[in-house]
């Protein structure tokens, strides 16, 4: 009875989020825009066209892009996990891979990946709380966040599936921590590579999982290094596609962030801007992820090295967005740079409401309340971005 109950709640999520994906797409006419029509001009050309030639695509988005060393257009993108979606459109409409059936189709299969993330977090964090406040802790980070808009407004980007993949990972990685299997070490190292291959700048998140293989070595110089070289070796491996589309289509292996300019200011990073600025300030916008923050030191008792992996991997993603010359993440509802590390902040809030179990009268109007301001602001957000 019980898994019926959390099933249907996932379920009721999903329908939710594909409602106000729906509801969006009629108002705008359309699902794809902002960075989307880079991500689904991939996912386009290769089944439309057959290639990794992006010039019609940008053209028929209206973007001018500069071509690369192979006389393609810049471009990039999770295409590979709205193929199923997008392929199932194709066989039921046969059309140009523009019209709304494909849209729609590849919107909803976000949707469903947004949902699969929430449910992947939700199996990390039943093994340390119970499953009323593991739900709860999903809920109020979804309807809190600017994860909510990622994965219902605009999921036609690849921040839907960064979050399923981060779910995963850290699921996996909580397994790992547990007992220690070698096995687990490929499937980490596959998921940081995939992770990498949706949005490069995830990979970085390989760094406090190798932090964390040092302490859990223990001095160990051969376990240490037979860890680190599995794990690394399984990185290489997941992330080996992107290199090859670079290669295709900017002919080297190269980040397009560095190929076209982009820079880090290392001794210069904007660490207030990035959690306090109205230019999508992460913290601005998604206040709840401060008692998130602090729920992640409670849960230090619970898991003293997830909480110090999750601890690390905000900082180092701090730390480095701060640093990038566009440290606001362009246009953007909130800091969505750190969407990957959301299945760390549900984690925390389970841990302060867990923590703060006396006072729950107090903690779920709190809660309803950031997910009410927070609608409010995706409301205004989208109303001066039409």
């Amino acid at each position: 009875m019980k898994f019926l109950l959390t099933s249907l709640i996932f379920i009721l999520a999903f329908l939710f989020a594909s409602f106000i994906f729906l509801v969006h797409y009629k108002i705008v006419g359309n699902g794809v825009w902002g960075d989307g029509r880079y991500y689904y001009s991939y996912v386009r050309s290769l089944v439309i066209d057959g290639d990794f030639n992006f010039v019609n695509e940008l053209q028929h988005f209206s973007i001018s892009a500069r071509e690369t060393k192979t006389g393609m257009r810049v471009n990039m993108g999770p295409a590979i996990f709205w193929l199923p979606f997008f392929l199932l459109a194709h066989l039921i409409a046969r059309g140009d891979g523009y019209s709304h059936i494909y849209q729609i189709f590849t919107g909803l299969g976000a949707v469903f990946y947004g949902t699969l993330g929430l449910y992947y977090s939700f199996l990390l964090t039943k093994e340390y709380f119970s499953k009323k406040i593991a739900l709860v802790a999903i809920l109020g980070i979804w309807l809190g966040s600017n994860l909510f808009f990622y994965t219902a407004v605009d999921p036609i980007n690849s921040h839907p599936v960064s979050f399923l993949v981060a779910s995963i990972l850290i699921y996996y990685w909580h397994k790992f921590l547990k007992n220690k299997k070698l096995g687990l070490l490929v499937i980490l190292g596959l998921l940081v590579g995939f992770l990498g291959a949706v949005r490069n700048q995830d990979i970085i998140i390989s760094l406090p999982i190798v932090i964390s293989l040092l302490w859990i070595s223990k001095g160990n110089i051969k376990e240490l290094f037979s860890r680190i070289g599995i794990f690394m070796a399984s990185l290489m491996l997941g992330f080996l596609p992107q290199l090859i589309v670079w290669k295709i289509v900017y002919g080297e292996i190269k980040s397009p962030y560095f190929i076209f300019g982009g820079q880090f200011n290392w001794f210069n990073p904007q660490i207030l801007s990035v959690l306090f600025s109205l230019n999508n300030g992460l913290f601005y916008y998604s206040p709840i992820l401060v008692l998130s923050l602090i729920g992640l030191v409670y849960f230090y008792k619970k898991s003293n090295l997830l909480a110090i992996t999750g601890v690390l991997s905000f900082l180092v993603y701090l730390y480095v967005i701060s640093s990038w010359y566009l440290w606001w993440g362009g246009a953007a509802y909130g800091g969505r740079a750190f969407i990957s590390l959301m299945p760390f902040f549900i984690i925390g809030l389970a841990a302060l409401i867990n923590r703060l179990q006396a006072k729950l009268q107090v903690v779920y109007p709190l809660l309803l309340l950031l997910a009410v301001l927070n609608f409010c602001s995706i409301i205004h957000f989208l109303l001066i971005n039409p």
